[in-house]
């Protein structure tokens, strides 16, 4: 039997790795390659397709990745927005509605942002524990009113958030922030929009971009 050195058994054990490391590069890049002309492989992971205008400059899936639908809107007094259509696929799909903004402090430096100028110091209520007590801008609170409109326009449900007098969740990113407005559930399968209106100004906090964010189910009741 022909004996093998240890030299040349380490040789050709790097050799097997590398060939190993090239196979799985050359896998995963054909994978990527598969899923980006939009094959429904098995394998394919799925690329966040968050609904919103045509003309939106913002890249609502990065932004908002856990959004159903994000579309952006004006915090005037007496603006009003009527989203796209979204579907309700299960009367025991539970939904949350939340404004979303994108941030713009991120060039700021961990010891401004402490000084008072974090963007969460525009979008959090003067009632929110979590609200630096160092704050120097001054949150005017959003008062939005919307509602949920089913396909034939009737009203399904009308909800109001002011953020000066209602405590509320959200998300916190290292690029935008969302507070939620309310939620909604049992309703019955079919297309719905949603009809945003603004009720207070607070214009101040359009240069955050706010988006109306519809966020996709996360909890199915039994």
């Amino acid at each position: 039997m022909m004996s093998i050195s240890s030299d040349t058994a380490s040789a050709f054990s790097k050799m097997l790795t590398a060939r190993r490391w090239k196979d799985a590069l050359r896998g995963l890049s054909l994978s990527v390659a598969i899923c980006a002309t939009g094959s429904a492989l098995v394998g394919c992971w799925s690329v966040p397709n968050v609904l919103t205008t045509p003309d939106n400059p913002v890249a609502v899936a990065k932004y908002f990745p856990s959004a159903l639908l994000a579309e952006p809107i004006e915090l005037r007094e007496g603006y009003t927005h009527t989203t796209q259509p979204f579907p309700i696929k299960s009367q025991t799909e539970r939904w949350d509605v939340a404004l979303g903004f994108v941030r713009m402090d991120q060039a700021l430096s961990m010891q401004q942002k402490r000084d008072g100028a974090a963007d969460t110091c525009w979008t959090d209520s003067a009632i929110d524990p979590t609200r630096l007590r160092t704050c120097t801008n001054a949150n005017p609170g959003f008062n939005l009113k919307w509602d949920l409109l089913r396909a034939d326009g009737t009203i399904a449900g009308t909800y109001t958030h002011d953020s000066l007098i209602d405590r509320g969740g959200g998300t916190y990113a290292g690029n935008a922030i969302t507070r939620t407005l309310s939620g909604f559930s049992n309703q019955a399968p079919g297309q719905y929009r949603l009809r945003i209106t603004v009720l207070r100004d607070a214009r101040e906090l359009n240069f955050l971009k706010p988006h109306v964010v519809v966020e996709i189910p996360f909890f199915r009741r039994k």
